[in-house]
């Protein structure tokens, strides 16, 4: 059990590692191949501009959330609690990394117990969904959560990332009638996230009528985890499939229409621009990591320095279509360039 949980730091801190000193982005962005319809006058005032909207119950400055970092090893206490403590300066969500850990080293928890700096916007906890075919369900869930007194959970799907990770979990059998009966038991919202391969259609509208509320559609256009786990292999396979997947503009259009669900955008959003193009291609949230972790390993201000230029972007962007507030931002149609 102990090489169990050190193979776990281990990993990763190798991820830390690599998405910081390699090229992990083998794609642009998706969004930049639209265009926001620019108006000469937007006739409002910029100061004037609503860029809040709400998540789990809360209000957030604009609809943004730190993605899912890390947890774990050294570093992973000292990077979580300075994006907690900018998350609460700021008013953004911020997501955990993967907390399988914590279950089989309680001690672990430390490194994710960061609620007390970021009391005010949501906190997501985070597991696999695939570690419910290896041993776990809504007990582990609940207890997770708990563990950090989240307000939710990411339940993480990344199929490509376990194929090509060397120690990866590749028992993506029936999980999703699986993760029926578990919904009913967890007492937080669920949210279905990808890596950074995108949601297709079927698995999005499965997952809604299961009762799924809020997906993070992550698709190609930001860092790949295939890439990522790539590098710490010794053939070519990450390199081979670096680039597989939906991008996400094409996941959140093709799933947009899907009743009852709410979309995030992650994958590939690198500034406030790609933020409002999400918006109005049906996302209600964006969502980004790559971007924040080196101010995260440098400190809280970094960090909040990076959140409020992402705010100010997306202030102008909504400026620059005459939009004053996110329902009519949503109401904006791109064009291709």
């Amino acid at each position: 059990m102990a090489e169990f949980d050190d193979n776990i730091n281990e990993r990763k801190l190798d991820h830390i590692n690599i998405v910081l000193k390699k090229n992990v982005e083998p794609l642009p962005s998706s969004f930049d191949k639209y265009r926001l319809p620019f108006k000469a006058l937007p006739e409002i005032d910029m100061q004037d501009i609503d860029t809040t909207a709400s998540f789990l119950g809360a209000k957030l400055s604009f609809p943004f959330i730190i993605s899912s970092m890390t947890g774990g090893p050294e570093k992973g206490y000292s990077i979580n609690s300075r994006l907690a403590e900018a998350a609460e300066e700021v008013g953004v969500a911020l997501g955990l990394g993967s907390m399988r850990v914590i279950l089989r080293k309680p001690e672990s928890v430390k490194s994710f117990d960061v609620k007390k700096y970021c009391p005010s916007v949501p906190l997501l906890a985070n597991m696999g969904l695939v570690q419910i075919n290896y041993g776990y369900g809504a007990d582990e869930i609940n207890r997770i959560i708990d563990s950090v007194n989240a307000d939710g959970i990411f339940l993480h799907v990344n199929p490509l990332q376990e194929a090509v990770q060397p120690e990866g979990d590749t028992n993506f059998k029936e999980l999703i009638p699986k993760l029926e009966k578990i919904i009913p038991k967890v007492h937080k919202p669920i949210v279905i996230k990808e890596v950074g391969t995108g949601i297709d259609h079927e698995t999005a509208r499965r997952l809604a009528e299961i009762g799924v509320k809020w997906i993070d559609v992550s698709g190609t256009g930001g860092t790949s985890w295939s890439w990522v786990e790539g590098y710490r292999r010794t053939d070519d396979l990450g390199d081979l499939f670096k680039a597989e997947g939906i991008p996400t503009a094409e996941a959140l259009m093709i799933n947009r229409s899907i009743k009852g669900l709410n979309l995030i955008a992650g994958g590939g959003i690198r500034n406030g621009i790609h933020i409002a193009k999400a918006v109005a291609l049906g996302a209600k949230l964006a969502t980004a990591a790559k971007p924040l972790l080196a101010p995260a390993l440098e400190s809280t201000e970094a960090c909040v320095s990076v959140l409020e230029k992402l705010q100010n972007e997306f202030r102008i962007a909504m400026f620059s279509v005459g939009s004053s507030k996110i329902s009519e931002l949503q109401k904006v149609k791109l064009s291709e360039k």
